[in-house]
C-alpha cells in the first residue's frame, strides 16, 4: 500500500446531535488527514426560505488519497472528530467512487472533473450518490433562484423518501470558506437510483431545470460503492433489498 492509492476513497460521517447546533456559533475544526473534508448541518429551512445553518444533524465527507488512511478514520472516527463524543448517535461508512462528473468547489475553487479520482472499475456492492451544487454569486439578482434550489432540493429529498429503493437521505450545508454544500443518498440498488431519480418526477424536472441554467451555476454528481459502514442512521441502514 502506498501512500497514494490510483484512486480516491471516501468517507462518511453522518453526527446527531441532542440539541440543534448552530454553523453561526460553533465553528468544527477541518479534520487532519484526508484530501479534502466538508462539514456542515443539515438543510433547515427559515420562514424566509433560506437555510438558517442551524440542526442537531451534522454531516461530513472526506476524500482520501489512501485506503489505509480511510479505513483508519473509519475505525476511529473519535480521534479525528473530538466532538463525536457529544452526539447522540453517529454513522460512518466507507466508500469507492466508481463515477464523478461536473464542477464543484471543495476545494476553495472550483474543480471541473477531477475534485474526485474513481475507481478503474466497478466492484459492485451496496450504493451511494454523492451530488454538490454552487453558485458564483449571492447577490440580489441571484437570490431568487437560490431560493428556488433549496425548495427543491428539500422537496427532492422528501419525494425519495417515498421511494421504495430509497434508504436514507440527507442534504448538508457548506461548513466553511463558501465551498458547495452536498447531498448524500442511500440506495438498495443502483437501479433502483436510476428510476428514483431519471424517470419523469420530481427529481427529473429539478434535473432539466438546472441544466436549462434556472437553477445552480455548477453542479457534481458522484456514484459511489460502499465498502462497510456502521452506526445510526435513524436505525441500522439494511442494504438488503
Amino acid at each position: 500500500m502506498t501512500d497514494t492509492d490510483a484512486h480516491d476513497w471516501l468517507t462518511f460521517h453522518r453526527l446527531r446531535f441532542p440539541e440543534p447546533v448552530s454553523s453561526h456559533e460553533r465553528v468544527f475544526p477541518p479534520v487532519a488527514g484526508p484530501h479534502c473534508w466538508m462539514f456542515g448541518p443539515q438543510y433547515d429551512v427559515g420562514p424566509d426560505g433560506m437555510l438558517t445553518g442551524v440542526s442537531d444533524v451534522w454531516g461530513g465527507v472526506g476524500i482520501w488519497h489512501s485506503r489505509a488512511a480511510a479505513e483508519a478514520m473509519l475505525a476511529a472516527p473519535g480521534e479525528a472528530l473530538p466532538w463525536l463524543g457529544e452526539t447522540a448517535a453517529s454513522w460512518h461508512a466507507l466508500g469507492v467512487p466508481v463515477m464523478h462528473r461536473g464542477a464543484v468547489n471543495w476545494r476553495g475553487h472550483v474543480q471541473q472533473g477531477d475534485a474526485i479520482r474513481p475507481a478503474p472499475a466497478d466492484p459492485g456492492g451496496p450504493f451511494a450518490v454523492l451530488t454538490s451544487a454552487g453558485f458564483n454569486a449571492r447577490d440580489a439578482a441571484t437570490m431568487p433562484r437560490i431560493l428556488q434550489f433549496v425548495a427543491g432540493v428539500v422537496a427532492v429529498l422528501d419525494d425519495y423518501g417515498a421511494q421504495p429503493s430509497n434508504l436514507r437521505r440527507g442534504a448538508f450545508r457548506s461548513g466553511f470558506g463558501g465551498r458547495d454544500g452536498f447531498t448524500l443518498s442511500l440506495w438498495r440498488s443502483e437501479e433502483g437510483m436510476r428510476h428514483a431519480a431519471y424517470q419523469p418526477g420530481v427529481h427529473r424536472t429539478r434535473v432539466n431545470d438546472d441544466n436549462a441554467g434556472l437553477l445552480s451555476d455548477r453542479s457534481s454528481f458522484t456514484r459511489v460503492r460502499i465498502v462497510r459502514s456502521w452506526g445510526d442512521w435513524d436505525g441500522e441502514v439494511d442494504w438488503s433489498a
